[in-house]
């Protein structure tokens, strides 16, 4: 008789079936992680560009807007303006691409920007959140002061 080496096809599909089985479990698994990666990410970015507003309003002498516009969070340089226009030059952006992520803006006196003047000093304050919906992070600037806070939780973005 000889001895012949291979694998059955029986084998491949009980292999296959086991493959298959554990995907099941781990995908799930893999994309929570994805996703909690991804909101922590954004999150750090956030609070980077907030204070990168704060410090670039000092270093240039100039008034700083904070804005969100859809899935972007944007810089403009504001020069001498004591508005925040939301136009003009951007300075700098975060772009967020991802749909399951929604950002958000609450600004103190109805303006349509959070605002550093050259001082480094809250012209508008209120702040800028992220929430994937069962979660938020929220960078928070401080009206007059321009102190820059963080608050996080479960839930959405509130007022």
């Amino acid at each position: 008789m000889e001895n012949k080496k291979g694998v059955s096809l029986l084998e491949c599909l009980i292999v296959l079936s086991i493959i298959v089985i554990l995907s099941t479990f781990t995908v799930p698994s893999i994309q929570k992680l994805y996703r909690t990666y991804k909101f922590n990410e954004y999150a750090f970015k956030l609070e980077s560009l907030v204070r990168w507003a704060k410090i670039t309003a000092i270093e240039k002498g100039i008034n700083v807007s904070i804005c969100v516009s859809e899935r972007n969070v944007l810089v403009y340089n504001e020069t001498t303006s004591r508005d925040p226009s939301c136009s003009g030059q951007i300075l700098k952006s975060l772009i967020i691409p991802d749909t399951w992520i929604a950002s958000s803006i609450s600004v103190a006196l109805d303006a349509s920007g959070l605002m550093f003047d050259p001082r480094g000093l809250a012209i508008f304050g209120g702040n800028v959140c992220i929430s994937d919906g069962s979660r938020y992070y929220k960078v928070v600037l401080q009206s007059g002061r321009g102190a820059i806070t963080t608050e996080s939780g479960e839930g959405g973005c509130s007022e």
